[in-house]
């Protein structure tokens, strides 16, 4: 993996804390728990995230055979 890659997937993990951060941060300040269909949201992000992480990592694998 090259220090590019790297910095990308280092933003994105920050990304996605900042998202949780401020979903929590809401529901807070709204005096109550983050929804199931909020946290269903995030876990797609999340697969969406992976999927394409999954397709980064395969892509610099074949360009490194």
């Amino acid at each position: 993996m090259n220090a590019s890659v790297a910095v990308t997937l280092l933003l994105g993990l920050i990304d996605r804390a900042a998202t949780v951060g401020a979903l929590i941060s809401k529901a807070q300040a709204e005096g109550r728990d983050v929804s199931v269909t909020e946290l269903d949201q995030l876990f797609l992000n999340d697969d969406v995230a992976r999927d394409n992480l999954d397709a980064e990592i395969a892509k610099a694998r074949s360009k490194s055979k």
